[in-house]
């Protein structure tokens, strides 16, 4: 005859095992159901790379995860940033999301008169984190203009001066812009741009001409990285600068900052 003392036993072993598996079954679905854990955001690019001194500019800010953004915050308090709107972001032609970001802010930067001509970093708040800082340009230490369409083309070249920065952007796959200028005296002249080091998806090459069209010097990446740069010696008379993108693309994500002044380290 069977000891009836056993069944108590295995019925409370059965029902512990049960317990155990219910429970892990459960565990299973919450893990499979819980969300990963939001990312905090991150910046790309600037457009344009920076702000003059003495009034609002409207900024794209593109990058990832930035949405959500509650605040976009700069080191410099005089600096005052307020988002106007935040979107997805399209990703032109056969570019990657994971190069130059998918997802953008608008902001308005207010840079009151009299702020010191420097850079700033600028970092994005949200429930998630915060960004990693990203340069900010406050005015320039040169005459500061901003690039304008359209300037696709010698005869509409854009009229700049000596020295000169200009704040812009390849906005289209195939586009150029070019810009004209005049030298009275013959002057080692320094041309540079910065796009990668800020983050832009532009790779620059740029191309320095005469007046009518011949080609000086042209150059695409320099010493010092994917951007470009060009130093030559050359006489009084009018010539053109020439910037593209090395694979002729171009769009949103592509803003720079030229640079074109007498050599600051002239040879000797």
């Amino acid at each position: 005859m069977a000891d009836s003392s056993v069944q108590p036993e295995r019925l409370r072993t059965s029902v512990v095992i049960a317990c155990i598996l219910s429970a892990a079954a459960n565990l299973c679905r919450a893990t499979a159901e819980d969300p990963p854990p939001a990312k905090p955001p991150r910046i790309a690019m600037l457009a344009p790379p920076g702000a003059p001194v003495g009034q609002t500019t409207r900024l794209t800010l593109r990058g990832w995860t930035l949405k959500d953004a509650t605040a976009v915050t700069c080191d410099r308090q005089d600096v005052q940033i307020s988002i106007v709107s935040n979107a997805a972001a399209p990703v032109p032609g056969k570019q990657k999301a994971d190069q130059i970001g998918d997802e953008q802010l608008e902001v308005d930067v207010t840079v009151p008169a009299g702020t010191p001509v420097g850079t700033a970093q600028v970092t994005v708040q949200s429930k998630s984190g915060q960004s990693s800082p990203h340069r900010l340009y406050l005015g320039s230490e040169l005459p500061l203009l901003l690039e304008t369409e359209p300037n696709d083309g010698f005869r509409q070249a854009q009229q700049i001066s000596v020295p000169q920065t200009i704040s812009g952007s390849i906005h289209a796959d195939g586009n150029v812009d070019v810009f004209a200028f005049e030298l009275t005296l013959p002057t080692r002249l320094q041309i540079s741009v910065e796009a990668a080091a800020l983050g832009s998806g532009l790779d620059p090459m740029l191309t320095l001409l005469t007046q009518d069209g011949a080609i000086l010097q042209s150059n695409d990446d320099s010493h010092e990285g994917r951007d470009a740069r060009i130093t030559t010696e050359l006489p009084a008379g009018k010539f053109l600068i020439v910037l593209q993108d090395a694979h002729d693309r171009g769009g949103p994500a592509h803003p720079y900052r030229i640079s074109i002044q007498p050599d600051p380290k002239p040879s000797s």
